[in-house]
């Protein structure tokens, strides 16, 4: 019997012992909860044109975590009837992986890498949707990361021979959240319940190191693509903001992760915000600027392909998917 690539890497001790207990730790969920295989996407790749900008989004799976990590701040039983009268799984949480790949004239820019093959069953797809969509990783000009999280950086090596993934590319990060996770003594200054994620980040980001520009708020990558802050989530988390033709897109990593508690209840704070009040602040910020410009979203964990916008109704705000 021949072992696939996948199989071999799946079989090691991080994919099924230590990823996973970080995740259960940073996101509040306990030692013994069942995490769930996410279910396959039914296709690898979404596209769709903003102007003379080509955009694709393609899956890198997805994960899935109890309910309860969506709101820390909010009692269980409020918590559920919310999600039951949404027609929601009140017990868990199902999060797709939706990556941005942007055409821009001699520009192909990515905006996250996925988590690789180490963190999570179901995830570490984008690989194969790179194939599956015929698209050329080496032809990647770009990588923006909006943040460091394991689903998000992970991918910049491939875990098979260690080597990068984008190997033509320049990275491009926000310099607080590079600081705040290549800080030395991140061990020492930092819970140890995030510190499985600081050390996988420390290797992907440590790999590309020379490659990448640390940046602040309203750093243009190229004409048209604006990287704004979008912090509370992460320290320094990013955004993307694209404009072409009149219209505007916003790649909004994790500031948006939920179809309706994101976007109805967003003072709620999921367990996976570092700076719970200052994320609730920044999700406002973007519902309100979302829906008073119309612009278009691509949310990282919305339900797949992440594509929608954002309207008001019944004093509070709605997603709309495209």
């Amino acid at each position: 019997m021949t072992i696939s690539r996948r199989q071999f890497l799946k079989g090691g001790a991080m994919a099924t012992g230590g990823a996973r207990m970080a995740l259960s730790g940073a996101a509040g969920v306990g030692a013994g909860a069942m995490l769930r295989p996410h279910a396959a996407r039914a296709e690898a790749a979404h596209g769709f044109a903003l102007g003379e900008t080509k955009v694709t989004v393609l899956t890198d799976g997805g994960l899935t975590l109890p309910a309860s990590t969506l709101a820390a701040n909010v009692p269980e039983a409020e918590r559920t009837a919310f999600l039951t009268a949404h027609g929601q799984d009140p017990v868990t949480r199902a999060s797709a992986l939706n990556i941005t790949l942007l055409q821009r004239g001699d520009a192909l820019i990515l905006v996250d890498t996925g988590a690789g093959m180490n963190f999570f069953e179901d995830a570490g797809l984008l690989a194969d949707s790179f194939d599956s969509a015929g698209i050329d990783r080496e032809a990647v000009t770009h990588v923006l990361l909006t943040h460091a999280h394991p689903d998000h950086v992970w991918g910049i090596i491939d875990d098979f021979d260690e080597s990068e993934r984008f190997s033509n590319a320049e990275y491009i990060m926000g310099a607080a959240e590079w600081d705040f996770w290549m800080n030395p003594d991140f061990l020492t200054s930092t819970p140890e319940e995030i510190h499985a994620f600081g050390l996988g980040a420390q290797r992907n980001l440590g790999a590309v190191a020379e490659k990448v520009t640390r940046v602040g708020a309203d750093h243009a990558v190229v004409p048209g693509v604006t990287m704004i802050a979008t912090p509370g989530h992460t320290p320094g988390h990013m955004s993307v903001l694209v404009e072409d033709g009149g219209a505007q897109l916003l790649v909004t990593g994790d500031a948006l992760t939920h179809p309706t508690i994101s976007f109805e209840r967003p003072d709620w704070q999921p367990s996976t915000d570092q700076i719970p009040e200052q994320a609730a602040k920044t999700r406002r910020a973007l519902l309100d600027r979302a829906a008073t410009d119309g612009l278009m979203l691509v949310g990282y964990h919305l339900p797949w392909p992440g594509v929608g916008r954002v309207e008001v109704k019944d004093r509070t705000w709605r997603y709309v998917a495209a």
